[in-house]
């Protein structure tokens, strides 16, 4: 796969159509949902996502790993969505006569995509290692036996690696982490720490499928 997608991002650099039809068939579907999540809106995420195709196709030097893209463009989509928020909360606030509506304000949506961006900073500042195992269950939805499987470690590193983020990933959102840690330091897991499957990054019980 990464060969294909090292293939494939290849030909987009030198202006292959077909292979850019095919790059965004393969990866639309996820960032729809992602754009979705942020903007609450479909149409809107159709938007965002066709932006953060444009603007990524425009980048592609700048991608360092083939294997790094799905990420990356997690991070372009995200960036696109909290802007065009930011653009529709400005005109409804020189909008006078716009008219109440259910569910949240343009500022909440835009203050929910905002916290998704902190988390976003936050799991960049995680030591390699650390990080990418961290958007592999966050961000991928992957099981900790997935998570192994694909980075080749024991099931009981991925458990280690995911409670270090966990806890890193609060304090530096709290501000008590100035600067990223080194990678994999030697902090044992308590004893009784039980499986880490559940996707709730604050809660203190992760629980195997």
């Amino acid at each position: 796969m990464s060969d294909d997608l090292d293939s494939l991002l290849s030909r987009c650099k030198v202006g292959d159509e077909r292979a850019v039809s095919e790059l965004v068939q393969r990866h639309r579907p996820w960032a729809l949902k992602a754009a979705s999540g942020i903007v609450h809106d479909a149409g809107l995420a159709e938007d965002v996502v066709q932006e953060a195709f444009v603007a990524a196709l425009q980048r592609l030097d700048s991608l360092r790993s083939p294997q790094a893209f799905r990420s990356w463009f997690r991070r372009i989509v995200r960036t696109h969505a909290t802007r065009m928020l930011r653009k529709r909360r400005e005109a409804s606030l020189d909008d006078d006569n716009a008219v109440p509506h259910d569910g949240p304000s343009p500022g909440q949506i835009v203050e929910r995509a905002e916290a998704a961006e902190r988390v976003t900073g936050a799991l960049a500042a995680l030591p390699p290692k650390g990080r990418r195992t961290a958007e592999l269950f966050y961000l991928d939805e992957l099981s900790c036996s997935e998570i192994a499987g694909t980075l080749s470690v024991p099931v009981g590193t991925v458990k280690r690696r995911l409670h270090d983020a966990r806890h890193r990933m609060r304090d530096m959102l709290l501000g008590h982490v100035a600067e990223p840690v080194p990678d994999e330091p030697s902090v044992p897991m308590p004893p009784s720490a039980p499986g880490m499957e559940r996707r709730d990054p604050w809660s203190q019980d992760f629980q195997n499928k």
